[in-house]
Order: C-alpha cells, then sequence, then structure tokens
C-alpha cells in the first residue's frame, strides 16, 4: 500500500454473525468504499485475537491520496448508506476508527 494517508478500521464479529457480515464487506461494502474519489487501496487483516466474549478481530487499512479526500467521504451520503445497510447486524459488529497521516515507511 503506497498511500500518504491512511484509515483503519478495526471491528470485532460475533460466531452468530460472521458468514452475514464478511459476505456483505466482501461482495459490496468494501469495493464501494475503495472506489470513492480520493480511495487508492484498502487491505483486511484477520487478527490473531479474538475478545473474551469469543468475537473474531479484523482491521480494514484503506490507503487515500489525502486527508481532504477522507473529509469529503465523511461529508457524503456514504457513510450513512453504510449505516443503514450495517442496521440488520449491527448487534453482531463493533466497530474503532482512526485515521492519519503515515509518516514513516521501509519498503
Amino acid at each position: 500500500m503506497d498511500a500518504p494517508y491512511a484509515y483503519v478500521v478495526k471491528f470485532w464479529i460475533s460466531p452468530q454473525g460472521a458468514e452475514t457480515i464478511l459476505h456483505w464487506l466482501d461482495s459490496k461494502h468494501t469495493a464501494e468504499v475503495v472506489a470513492q474519489p480520493g480511495f487508492k487501496s484498502v487491505r483486511r487483516v484477520k487478527l490473531e485475537e479474538r475478545s473474551s466474549d469469543g468475537w473474531q478481530a479484523y482491521m480494514m487499512i484503506y490507503g487515500l491520496e489525502s486527508r481532504e479526500a477522507l473529509m469529503r467521504y465523511f461529508e457524503s451520503d456514504a457513510p450513512k448508506q453504510y449505516a443503514a445497510e450495517r442496521k440488520p447486524f449491527e448487534q453482531h459488529l463493533r466497530t474503532e476508527r482512526g485515521w492519519g497521516e503515515i509518516d514513516f515507511k521501509i519498503g
């Protein structure tokens, strides 16, 4: 991933919601997000950790061309659309979000 800015979403999925949520991510959501203006790439990492109640942890790492591109995304209708799409399974999903400038890299 060679982008100057990153948007990171760490999330946990309950065992009961895994199939539905991963299908939504893989067949629709992820491609739609990375197609937004200014988004350059995305990687999903299945983390080697589970929450104390057995939920699997993942991390999505989006590469962006700039902070402004991410702010435009936040101000667009897309996040509202995705919130509505998540509603049927939100009881099986916990998320944390963060973003910032890439300040160090090797390779």
